[in-house]
């Protein structure tokens, strides 16, 4: 509920108060890694804009996959979750480069 409320919090920051019927949709990059579950965050969502100026916004998830790149041959490997080393070399010496993103793309109005 804490994320769903942050997130109308940016929206409140960005948007003019006159403009939030306007708002259609807010996009929200999710890293895999993030600890976000998705269908959670959109009822906290929707609980929280019902009966209120943003009840017409819809929250569009976008999921990041983890990837990673590896120090030793510097393969950049998407990876599963729980399942971290190289594709390539199979090397455990990898550095995350995507998977714990939480964070809004954009905020979309009407015309």
């Amino acid at each position: 509920m804490s994320v769903a409320k942050n997130i109308l919090d940016i929206v409140h920051e960005h948007i003019r108060p006159e403009d939030e019927t306007k708002v259609s949709s807010i996009i929200l990059k999710v890293g895999e890694l993030s600890g976000i579950v998705n269908e959670s965050l959109e009822f906290c969502f929707s609980t929280l804009v019902h009966n209120t100026p943003l009840n017409k916004a819809k929250l569009i998830i976008q999921t990041i996959p983890i990837s990673a790149v590896c120090n030793s041959c510097n393969q950049i490997s998407q990876l599963e979750y729980g399942v971290f080393f190289c594709e390539k070399c199979h090397s455990s010496d990898i550095k995350l480069i995507s998977g714990n993103e939480l964070q809004i793309e954009q905020i979309e109005l009407e015309d």
